[in-house]
């Protein structure tokens, strides 16, 4: 035992004398100008070591400088810079004049991609024969070999800068990169990019080959976790993340390609194929499936739940002033039928409203887009089996298909927008089948007092794509049934057999008093003119005990209507006589008016009454006319006076 530590601490005090003996006879800075020399020569870049260099042997071998610069050929300023460089070698190809470097490592590294820090060409001198009758010297080649497994880099910098020369700074950034002798690069990053008061946190590990460099580079992303946060993101943030496989091809046409792509985004999930191809238009193809797409959680304005609205039936105690009832759980006074409503100025700038709707961009890139998701969630809507394919071409961006399924419905909304021209033109074809009305109405902010399953055919078109520029632009004709319908708030039957059994007792006045109507079908069609007007032509309402026919105008920016209705009350009045009989026959005329939140109604009971008190004198003097002698002068007196009435 004794003689075997003799042993060991002879041999590492030989060890040891070897390390000082080696860092005595080697000086690294004699390194210095090989570095340079190898750098430049390899890649065209100027290496600036402002230090000396120094040995550094524990806890690993390396050779330590200050600070350096990796400058590109007649750029203004350096690629990179940072405040210290350590380059951590193989003790045994020293002795050998090989200079293996395990790792290098750089700290408090600043990279500058920005046109000052581009390289710029240089303009090649004309060719000279050269005269070969004096030997070519070469230069004396460097007796040192140089070979760099990994490259570190930490708590470094990087400025990008756009096309648009806007700055992109990405802070914090730890950078890994380790080769083999097979050209197999593992890439490991981390880092967090700030702007417009916005965050994306990153963690990047890539396994890299690097065998076809620079024609071609394949890989695999095995992790990518990202976190993004701050204005315009949901309160809770964007967490997800990505793997995929990818190809980038630089032999001709610069490709693209990412394959096998899984990405997360909350409980959001896509799967599928993306890639670019940058030629003279920029071509893009994406191909995604997914389980479920979650918009609520991806979208801040869907962050936020949102209150439903029911309509009120505002009762009313004199007889004189016209009833009203609201569309939306707050009720207001509402105008005179024959006020003129102040609606506030719109102040806005034509010029840019153009520019909002300005996608005259689109035109440099061609896209194809296809989408199939199995569950699609928006606000209240659960879509179905949702499926989106469409193409960019220079001029126009058609999406040929954008289908889906809610409940027991389906929809089809193939859909072309005009990008050449400013503002951008849409023009939609619209085509419904029994889908749920509530849920639709609430994810457009309408009134929720309507519901039933609808079904609906035309067309709608007009510039601009978002909520105002549908309510100014956009027109077209809607053709719409609706089955199972219900309104809620106010019962057209019944407040009309209500005003009648107040005005007379032929009439029973109802007792089960119900808050909504109702009809087994509703048909209507409806034309959308700019500025948000919209036409009923024609509305048809069938239920077993009444009729409702109607036709008049909605104004979807002052919120307001003017609806005449003519309601055919077939059962329901409680007595059975002539006058009840009549009624049931008759079309008694109701209109609907004023502003959505607090709409009025018109009901003239004692004209109607009147009406039927003159018909019922009429058909009596009629039935005692056609007794008498039709040609005595009385009897011709009187029909003269019954063709006047």
């Amino acid at each position: 035992m004794k003689r075997f530590l003799t042993t060991l601490a002879i041999l590492l005090v030989v060890i040891l004398a070897g390390l000082t003996a080696l860092v005595l006879l080697i000086n690294p800075n004699d390194f210095r100008g090989y570095l340079v020399e190898r750098v430049e020569k390899q890649s065209g870049y100027k290496l600036t070591l402002q230090d000396d260099m120094r040995w550094h042997v524990w806890p690993k071998l390396s050779i330590i400088s200050g600070k350096m610069s990796l400058t590109a050929p007649g750029a203004e300023m350096p690629f990179i810079t940072a405040d210290n460089m350590r380059l951590d070698v193989e003790l045994l190809p020293l002795l050998s004049h090989q200079l293996e470097v395990k790792e290098v490592m750089l700290k408090g590294a600043v990279v500058r991609q920005t046109p000052e820090s581009k390289a710029i060409p240089k303009i090649s001198p004309p060719f000279t024969p050269r005269d070969i009758s004096h030997p070519v010297v070469e230069p004396r080649a460097n007796n040192w070999q140089l070979n760099i497994a990994k490259v570190k880099i930490s708590d470094s910098l990087i400025i990008w800068q756009m096309k648009d020369g806007e700055q992109l700074n990405l802070r914090d950034i730890d950078l890994s990169l380790k080769t083999d002798e097979k050209k197999q690069v593992s890439l490991e990053m981390s880092t967090k990019v700030n702007r417009d008061r916005r965050e994306i946190t990153l963690n990047v590990a890539a396994d890299v080959d690097m065998n076809s460099y620079p024609y071609q580079v394949t890989g695999k992303i095995t992790q990518l976790d990202y976190a993004l946060s701050g204005v315009e993101i949901p309160e809770n943030g964007i967490v997800g993340s990505l793997t995929s496989d990818f190809t980038i091809q630089n032999e001709g046409v610069r490709k693209v390609s990412l394959e096998n792509l899984n990405l997360t985004a909350n409980d959001s999930q896509l799967q599928g194929n993306i890639s670019a191809e940058f030629a003279d238009a920029t071509r893009y193809q994406v191909d995604l499936k997914s389980e479920m797409l979650n918009l609520n959680t991806l979208l801040p304005e869907l962050a936020t739940a949102n209150v439903s609205e029911n309509a009120l039936l505002v009762p009313t105690t004199d007889n004189h002033i016209p009833p009203s009832f609201s569309l939306f759980s707050t009720a207001h006074a509402a105008p005179a039928p024959n006020a003129t409503i102040m609606a506030k100025p719109v102040i806005t700038s034509v010029t840019i409203e153009n520019k909002e709707y300005d996608l005259t961009s689109w035109g440099d890139i061609e896209f194809t887009l296809k989408l199939a998701l199995n569950k699609l969630l928006y606000k209240d809507l659960e879509i179905n089996n949702f499926k989106l394919d469409a193409l960019n071409n220079p001029n126009s961006l058609n999406i040929q298909t954008l289908t889906g399924q809610i409940l027991q419905g389906d929809f089809s909304l193939p859909t072309v927008i005009s990008t050449s021209i400013v503002p951008a033109h849409i023009s939609m074809d619209i085509t419904m089948n029994n889908i749920p009305l509530e849920p639709l109405l609430r994810v457009f902010n309408q009134p929720e007092n309507f519901s039933g399953l609808i079904s609906a055919k035309g067309n709608l078109e007009g510039t601009g794509y978002n909520r105002k520029a549908f309510y100014r632009y956009w027109q077209g004709t809607l053709n719409t049934s609706v089955t199972q319908f219900k309104m809620q708030g106010f019962n057209v039957p019944q407040v009309i057999q209500q005003s009648v059994a107040q005005a007379t007792d032929k009439v029973i006045y109802p007792e089960d008093i119900e808050s909504y109507t109702q009809a087994d079908n509703v048909i209507a069609q409806f034309k959308l003119a700019p500025k948000g007007k919209v036409t009923v032509n024609s509305l048809d309402a069938q239920a077993e005990a009444y009729q409702i026919k109607g036709q008049g105008k909605v104004d979807l920016q002052r919120h307001d209507l003017d609806v005449m209705l003519l309601v055919n009350i077939k059962k329901g009045w409680g007595k059975e006589n002539e006058f009840i009989r009549q009624l049931a026959k008759i079309e008694i005329p109701l209109r609907l008016y004023g502003d959505w939140n607090a709409i009025q109604y018109e009901l003239n009971i004692e004209k109607l009454l009147r009406d039927q008190l003159q018909q019922k004198a009429k058909q009596a003097i009629d039935n005692w006319l056609n007794k008498q002698d039709a040609e005595s002068p009385e009897v011709k007196a009187l029909n003269q006076l019954l063709k006047k009435i």
